[in-house]
């Protein structure tokens, strides 16, 4: 009965192998693939001072804050199916903005510049003197070819293609393109076409307004505001410079924006993944089944972190090892310290976990592993519900990804805004190491 037993399990495994792995896979690709971009913090500054005009004072720079931090407004208010990509803030004072982005608080912000009132309403009365001085133009061309064709004695159908002709001339002359006069079918669609080429080349001359972009809080929505950003302030008729910071010097041979994420993920996975296995070989090596002695436990532990703690620099090393050969070029050396800190802080607690019993920490290193992976990589706001709801406030990844994430593009040293939740996670690590050592003697430390 026994062998019989053994031989279905024995044929049975690879299934539950596949299965273990299939649900694991699903785990870690599932954020990524049901990612939603939902209320990323954008601050807003206006500088404008406004305009006087015949109707009154003017300001355009308070009326796009009150319209964009309106809908912000309303978005709060309405249902989670309703929420809005963007959060709009409003921010006092310039002073502000640069201490909001110091402590990352805003993934951009747009600033409205002092003037910007004042140059719309420029290039708005300049592109209605303009259109007027042509509406003019064409006035005088027609009265003209009027006159020549009376003069002529043209009447009926022929007076009037000979003064449509010298009508298409004229507005092909102002608009500086011959072949529209041509390809015309009347003068009063080929007027249309001359008002719309004024209003392109006034384009050229309309405000603009800077879009500030903190690279170092998330490349990849950093990608994704560059592309978006733009294409809906220029609604309002205005030009948007796009200013980056804390664009770092990370090296890649790609233009694609998943490079830069896939840079962060080569720091991230490996030294998560290492920390797991190194861990597993650890405790099958230094720990022991049973002890004689509380003492003998207590020696076991510290051997067991004395090594975590040497073979967590050789992960970081490997980790940055990695980066290289990818064609990154060789981290900053406060990449090495801080990766050290965040092997030790995995392996502290899988090792704790693994001395209570190595089934219970394989089993929460692996869960972690399927749960954090995209939490490293992407933003709280990107994703789903139940990741930013009960996942991405614990997992060791979405600080090692934030401390990586400093370290390459703000410029931060090892100790930087992730190190301390790591302490954190070291302290949790060897608080479990006491409860191990309070376990009875008898208590299997590697079921």
């Amino acid at each position: 009965m026994m062998e019989s037993l053994q031989k279905r399990a024995k044929y049975g495994l690879p299934l539950i192998v596949i299965i273990a792995v299939s649900c694991l896979m699903a785990l870690m690709f599932y954020p990524m693939m049901n990612a939603q971009i939902r209320e990323l913090p954008v601050a807003i500054l206006s500088l404008d001072e406004g305009a006087t005009t015949a109707q009154g004072e003017v300001n355009v720079g308070d009326a796009m804050v009150k319209k964009l931090t309106g809908a912000s407004d309303g978005a709060s208010s309405s249902d989670s199916a309703d929420e809005q990509p963007m959060v709009w803030t409003e921010v006092d004072s310039q002073g502000d903005l640069d201490k909001a982005f110091a402590d990352h608080d805003y993934y951009a912000a747009i600033v409205i510049p002092k003037d910007f009132t004042a140059k719309q309403m420029a290039v708005k009365q300049a592109a209605a003197k303009a259109q007027i001085e042509s509406a003019t133009a064409l006035a005088q061309t027609m009265t003209k070819a009027q006159a020549e064709a009376a003069g002529q004695g043209l009447t009926g159908a022929a007076a009037q293609q000979y003064v449509q002709a010298a009508m298409q001339k004229a507005i092909a002359a102002q608009s500086g393109d011959t072949a529209g006069a041509a390809g015309s079918a009347s003068a009063g669609t080929t007027a249309s076409n001359a008002s719309g080429t004024s209003a392109s080349a006034d384009d050229e001359n309309a405000p603009s307004v800077t879009l500030t972009i903190d690279n170092s809080k998330s490349p990849l929505v950093a990608s994704l505001l560059k592309q978006s950003v733009p294409a809906m302030l220029s609604q309002s008729g205005a030009k948007v410079e796009v200013k980056t910071i804390n664009a770092g010097d990370v090296k890649s041979n790609s233009s694609l924006p998943t490079a830069a994420m896939m840079g962060q993920n080569v720091l991230i996975m490996p030294t998560y993944m290492m920390s797991l296995i190194v861990a597993v070989l650890t405790v099958m090596q230094l720990g022991r089944k049973r002890y004689d002695s509380k003492p003998q436990r207590w020696v076991s532990f510290g051997v067991q972190l004395c090594a975590a703690l040497v073979w967590s620099l050789c992960i970081a090393l490997g980790a940055c090892c990695i980066f290289a050969m990818l064609g990154s070029g060789w981290p900053p050396a406060s990449m090495i310290g801080f990766l050290w800190l965040a092997s030790f802080a995995v392996m502290s607690v899988m090792l704790a976990l693994m001395n209570i019993a190595i089934p219970l920490g394989v089993l929460c290193g692996v869960l972690g592993l399927g749960l954090g992976m995209t939490s490293g990589l992407f933003p709280y706001e990107l994703l789903p519900g139940f990741w930013h709801d009960w996942v991405y406030g614990w997992v060791p990844q979405r600080y090692i990804g934030d401390g990586v994430r400093a370290v390459l593009y703000s410029g931060d040293g090892w100790w930087n805004a992730a190190s301390e939740p790591l302490m954190v996670v070291v302290c949790v690590g060897l608080v479990v190491f006491i409860v191990a050592g309070l376990l009875p003697l008898g208590k299997r430390g590697r079921d």
